[in-house]
């Protein structure tokens, strides 16, 4: 969850591939690998062959945990462009490897993560994928450097949209558009339950 970090240093989100979201929704399944074959009778999604199968996968990839990312490494790489420059209100990167770092660079600010997809639709190259990620602020986070946020156990939820240019079969522009401010403002001022 790099690129929704309300936080000074990335957040991560932990996806879950069995049990409930925050809400009682179940948590995304793990997404398999381009590889793996995709066995027949089981509720799995198709290989991702197209550009909209490869914009949902790298939004889950997004928008996951370090763990997650560090599973589907070699698979996040192979689809995006080495010059791949991406770009949310809190993260900007300029190449495969600097979004790899980024990802990779999280804490567990946020957990019990169910990610998902509301929508998606394309034009021309672009792709534009509507998401929603819900869990819970369960571990401390730092706000500018050195202000401590105390972890709450609240609900916590984004909803955005991510769009993905590509060149061929891989991504070569992302941008993840979504309302920093009232992520941020339900870390910091949590509802009263």
């Amino acid at each position: 969850m790099a690129l929704l970090a309300p936080f000074d240093r990335p957040l991560a989100v932990q996806l879950r591939g069995e049990g409930t979201g925050a809400r009682g929704r179940p948590a995304t399944p793990r997404v398999p690998r381009l590889s793996e074959p995709v066995e027949l009778g089981r509720d799995l999604p198709m290989p991702r062959e197209t550009r909209l199968e490869i914009a949902a996968f790298l939004v889950y990839a997004l928008l996951t945990d370090v763990d997650a990312v560090r599973d589907v490494v070699a698979e996040l790489e192979a689809s995006v462009d080495e010059s791949v420059v991406v770009w949310s209100p809190c993260v900007s990167t300029r190449s495969r490897t600097d979004l790899v770092a980024a990802l990779l660079d999280g804490d567990d600010a946020i957990t019990d993560v169910a990610v998902s997809i509301l929508g998606a639709g394309h034009s021309d190259s672009t792709v534009y994928v509507e998401w929603l990620v819900e869990g819970r602020f369960n571990n401390a986070g730092f706000l500018n450097d050195d202000v401590l946020v105390e972890a709450s156990g609240g609900l916590v939820e984004a909803a955005g949209m991510i769009a993905v240019v590509f060149r061929g079969s891989r991504a070569t522009n992302i941008r993840c558009y979504y309302d920093g401010l009232g992520l941020l403002e339900q870390v910091v001022h949590p509802p009263l339950s």
